[in-house]
């Protein structure tokens, strides 16, 4: 999932940012260790997303679009513009591998967007869009920037920005548009022009750039999928919706002379003069509402630059953002208007929004989730009104107000992941928290009757106050066996009488959060407590700063160090270890990508690693793609690439995933890896399924004996019994 604007002629949310992500295995045959590759193998990986070689143009507008990057008052410098604007908070001393010289100081610091800058069609670590060579990272991650916090004394904090054991083309300026059907100008996109689930390619080369082939004579080439889109703010913020018409009430004009100057170019097409309407109908009320005066030189005549002086208007100048790494607010590269202080960009819309539009569904789920998120199904004839599914109307009224929120689709997540597939099989491998979601949520009905077909979950039930919870009472020593303190492997009883007191009505409520009463989904945001980030048990006013579980010190929450609290980081996020039993969890117990992760704690689902050092994406798909999407047909899915993807690697070429054993192992008639020959597993598929779970870095170098001996059979079937639903 990634919401991001094509068209940045007004302000920017997010900038464009998708990542090529592959690993390299050599598979196992007649029985030999499958192995991860490296360039140490003398192979390297060429990537390109098929029919999407460019993006400035008639796709984008964030090269073209001028603004001060380098701070100098004025809008005339090379390099001055958007693209390299929003990146000028990040920087290197030398490398992307974290490098700082001795004796560097600030005045070395080399910044994204000036110092380095950012390419037409490349991302802000330099790969191209239009293809190259992914770049490899070792054990340790890579593509490491530096950025500073909220605390001054802090400075020189290290993001790693891909994990390790990943090949890694990073922030690819990436559009929903591909070459051969995006005719005419920008001003002529409508929205039957997106689509949204891009099909990016790798291909195996040797070490001279020659394409390799498999034992079969086959080239070696995969393909993946890079979900991008558009937020649906034009729906609320022009014409007839809400916020328009709220505008025009408080007397606010702006939208209107935007519409009307964009109506009058002939190839205008409605969705562009609309997208324009509505981006000068957020500032103009963000201007009426907040006192800012983004407005302040607006030309309704101007041919280009029509905010004048003040430029694009970033909206992480003034709201912390992690993640595009801004930890400080005011940013401190902000250049166009006076920036301040203002609370975490996620809690500042997500918040707003569910208070101003709560859009409960028949259930009292909030359909503001998916009308606001990408709606775009891939089969452009379904991007328009006429498609039953769609979540809101051109005006952003809902459609699922007395039905069910999670039969509507379109987008990044209904209609699309495992978790929303009716289709999907067990086992699911589940804890009490699970059951609990698969009973009261997954398989009933907006009405909460049961029902035959399973309904699965809305986002809602994972990004809860009860996620944040388990986060924050984790105290774990090993993450697939869940040794130490946790409440993941406990009772449904004993969780909930840590999380709300024994109160099993306000654990549901926050379990299964709804619009209507107390608005616990707009409470999630705006109640938000952040998490400890670390102790601080210096004295005297001074900083000597120790894990977040160290017996002694003061607590310092993320809040205090970035501008973007915990949102987006590992303390806020749901993880798989929220809902599945153990071992079917994210691994690299946290601590490893700190800030971004802690150690003690569950890492992000795209930093897990499993045996061998593959990665949980490789065979289960990215986050809100999840192996088995839904599939409606060719025609009526919303995303037929990752389903297509899936098939790459199936058996019997109808299994969509998740990846099986044989992709890199031979197997016996069971599904089973040789190597388990002679052992309880070799005849249960469930059971050899669960002992891969268990197996982390380094276990595949202990002989089968070993391995056997460390993950009982008898553990592993019980937990098949266990987790099976």
């Amino acid at each position: 999932m990634h919401c991001v604007g094509f068209e940045m002629s007004y302000c920017c949310v997010i900038p464009p940012y998708n990542s090529i992500q592959a690993q390299a295995v050599a598979a196992g045959e007649s029985g030999k260790l499958p192995k991860l590759l490296s360039p140490d193998d003398d192979v390297k990986l060429y990537y390109y997303t098929r029919d999407n070689s460019y993006s400035e143009g008639n796709k984008m507008k964030y090269w073209s679009v001028a603004k001060d990057a380098d701070g100098d008052g004025h809008f005339d410098s090379p390099g001055d513009n958007v693209a390299n604007y929003v990146w000028t908070h990040l920087f290197i001393y030398k490398d992307l591998e974290g490098t700082k010289p001795a004796g560097a100081t600030d005045k070395d610091r080399l910044r994204i967007g000036r110092q380095i800058p950012v390419n037409i069609d490349s991302g802000p670590s330099g790969k191209p869009l239009s293809g190259g060579y992914l770049e490899y990272a070792g054990k340790n991650g890579g593509n490491i920037v530096m950025t500073d916090t909220l605390v001054p004394p802090v400075k020189d904090v290290k993001l790693v920005l891909t994990a390790s054991h990943l090949w890694d083309a990073l922030g690819l300026p990436l559009t929903a548009f591909n070459d051969t059907t995006r005719k005419g100008t920008i001003r002529s996109v409508t929205e039957k022009d997106f689509q949204p689930f891009q099909y990016s390619t790798v291909e195996m080369h040797d070490r001279t750039g020659k394409g390799m082939k498999n034992s079969s004579g086959m080239p070696v080439s995969y393909f993946g999928t890079n979900p991008v889109d558009i937020p649906n703010c034009y729906a609320c913020h022009s014409r007839n919706g809400k916020a328009a018409q709220m505008a025009r009430d408080e007397g606010i004009k702006y939208s209107d002379k935007e519409y009307k100057y964009w109506k009058s170019y002939p190839d205008e097409s409605e969705y562009m003069a609309r997208l324009a309407e509505s981006s000068i109908n957020i500032l103009s009320l963000h201007d009426k509402h907040h006192e800012t005066t983004f407005l302040k030189d607006y030309r309704e005549n101007a041919s280009g630059n029509r905010l004048g002086s003040t430029g694009l208007v970033n909206c992480a100048d003034c709201h912390g953002d992690n993640v595009s790494g801004n930890l400080q607010e005011p940013r401190p590269t902000a250049t166009g208007y006076k920036a301040v202080k203002a609370m975490p960009l996620s809690e500042a819309i997500h918040g707003f929004h569910l208070g101003m539009v709560p859009m409960p569904d028949g259930g009292g789920r909030s359909q503001a989730c998916q009308s606001c998120h990408p709606t775009h199904f891939q089969n452009p004839n379904m991007n328009d009104d006429s498609n039953p599914f769609r979540v809101t109307d051109r005006y952003g009224e809902g459609r699922f107000s007395k039905g069910d929120i999670r039969k509507s689709g379109g987008g990044c997540y209904v209609r699309r992941d495992a978790h929303s597939n009716p289709n999907a099989k067990p086992p699911f491998f589940l804890n009490d928290y699970g059951k609990w979601q698969y009973k009261n949520v997954s398989i009933k009905d907006e009405h909460g009757k049961p029902t035959k077909e399973l309904r699965g979950l809305y986002c809602t039930n994972c990004h809860t106050k009860a996620a944040q919870a388990f986060q924050n009472y984790d105290n774990i020593k090993h993450d697939s066996t869940q040794s130490g303190k946790t409440l993941r492997n406990k009772t449904l009883k004993e969780m909930i009488k840590a999380i709300s007191h024994g109160d099993a009505k306000a654990f549901a409520a926050i379990a299964d959060p709804k619009t209507t009463g107390n608005n616990e989904v707009m409470k999630y945001y705006t109640e938000h407590k952040s998490a400890t980030l670390v102790k601080n048990v210096g004295k005297d006013g001074k900083l000597d700063l120790k894990p977040w579980n160290h017996p002694k010190g003061g607590a310092v929450p993320y809040a205090a160090a970035s501008g973007g609290n915990d949102w987006w980081l590992a303390a806020s996020e749901p993880h798989c270890a929220d809902c599945h039993v153990a071992p079917f969890v994210e691994s690299e117990t946290g601590g490893k990508y700190f800030p971004i992760d802690l150690p003690n704690k569950y890492s992000l689902y795209r930093y897990s690693k499993g045996h061998g050092d593959i990665a949980c994406q490789s065979c289960h798909e990215s986050t809100h793609g999840l192996y088995s999407t839904r599939y409606d047909g060719k025609e009526r899915s919303v995303d037929v690439t990752t389903h297509e993807q899936a098939l790459q690697y199936s058996p019997d070429g109808k299994y969509a995933g998740p990846v099986t054993c044989s992709a890199c192992h031979t197997v016996n008639d069971k599904g089973v890896p040789l190597q388990l020959k002679d052992t309880k597993y070799a005849n249960d598929y469930w059971a050899s399924v669960t002992l891969a779970h268990f197996m982390r870095s380094g276990d595949q170098k202990l002989s089968v004996d070993e391995l056997v001996k460390k993950y009982p059979y008898s553990k592993s079937t019980n937990i098949v019994k266990k987790g099976w639903k």
